[in-house]
């Protein structure tokens, strides 16, 4: 992020001098620094499959120009520019001539979150990864895990402001600001750390963001890693938590990586056997049965392990209204949800329902 907001402000100088538009992506395409700052965080169209070795490679993509260039030897990025003309062109070579001198010749001293970002993001080999350990005073060993806190627009600024009152930089734990929709919390953890431990922590934060701000957010939580060289991997199950749980849990906002192993399974299952078993679904007969209650029905009943009693105490209806609404399902899919087999099959087809909707 240090790296972006230098890049900002050169952008914020030379736009005064030329008066054009320009955005500078990295490299999955999301816009991170820009002439019109409303356009940070957006994602933009760059070629795909361009080679490494193509060091300020010129190219053209739905009317705008491209020129990739690389900083640090290791991170890539590309100025765009609106239109293909020679002058356009010219005005890329001359831009991206300007940033890599400018950053050049600013001595860049990173920041520990900035080190940690590149952590996260793989942008550090292991040499220069045991180099900065040594320069910062990193602990190498110190078991640790990754809270990804994911904003829907760009308001991730906005709660890294609002964390750090909670986490500050003094501390060994270390809030850093990914970019303009993911602020990560890395977590010093034991590896014995409970799961529910865990989990109250990220609901304490869901809490204060939507207590302080008017920011939704969802929250992944990563494996508790035991050293660096592996935080990586955490900080890619803290996403994929996100992304898998918003399909298949859409009351919460909180999902822990480890405990989504039927639901990272079935994210697994080709889309079109998700569409083939949930228009299975999607009959008459079955949409009408499945009606809102119906499904707060079904849903508090697998929450209650089957427990027909509990489930109707917690619902405050009575039991034999219960029974009705399960032989109901039963006599129209020939599913009797009290057989625990019944119960995991119907699961698994809304579950594969909820992604192919999700999908499509």
């Amino acid at each position: 992020m240090l790296m972006e907001r230098r890049m900002q402000k050169i952008l914020d100088r030379l736009v005064k001098s030329l008066q054009v538009e320009i955005d500078v992506l990295d490299a999955n395409g999301m816009i991170v620094a820009s002439s019109d700052k409303g356009r940070i965080g957006d994602l933009g169209n760059i070629v795909k499959g361009l080679a490494e070795e193509d060091v300020n490679a010129i190219f053209i993509d739905s009317n705008r120009t491209y020129m990739k260039f690389i900083v640090d030897k290791t991170l890539t990025y590309f100025v765009s520019m609106e239109g293909t003309s020679r002058e356009i062109r010219n005005y890329c070579l001359l831009l991206v001539s300007l940033i890599e001198s400018q950053l050049t010749n600013t001595p860049q001293k990173l920041d520990k979150e900035e080190v940690m970002r590149r952590i996260l993001l793989n942008q550090l080999g292991e040499l220069e990864l045991r180099e900065l350990v040594q320069d910062y005073k990193l602990e190498l060993g110190l078991p640790r895990c990754v809270y990804l806190i994911r904003t829907r627009g760009i308001e991730a600024d906005q709660v890294y402001q609002i964390l750090l009152k909670a986490f500050p930089r003094d501390q060994e734990d270390i809030l850093i600001l990914v970019d303009g929709m993911t602020v990560t919390l890395v977590k010093a953890a034991p590896m014995e750390t409970d799961e529910e431990e865990m989990i109250l922590l990220a609901d304490a934060i869901e809490d204060t963001i939507q207590n302080e701000t008017s920011v939704k957010a969802y929250i992944g939580i990563g494996g508790t890693k035991e050293n660096l060289f592996r935080l990586q991997e955490s900080y890619e199950e803290a996403s994929r938590a996100i992304e898998v749980g918003r399909v298949y849990n859409t009351s919460k906002r909180v999902y822990m990586y480890s405990s989504l192993l039927l639901e990272r399974f079935l994210h697994e299952v080709p889309l079109h056997l998700c569409e083939r078993y949930s228009k299975g679904l999607f009959v008459k007969e079955y949409k009408k049965l499945l009606t809102g209650e119906m499904l707060a029905t079904i849903d508090k009943f697998f929450e209650n392990s089957l427990n027909l009693s509990e489930t109707a105490r917690q619902l405050f209806i009575h039991r034999n209204t219960l029974v009705y609404r399960l032989d109901k399902i039963q006599k129209i899919m020939g599913l009797d949800l009290r057989n625990f087999h019944h119960a995991v099959t119907f699961k698994i087809m809304m579950m594969l329902m909820d992604r192919y909707t999700w999908e499509v």
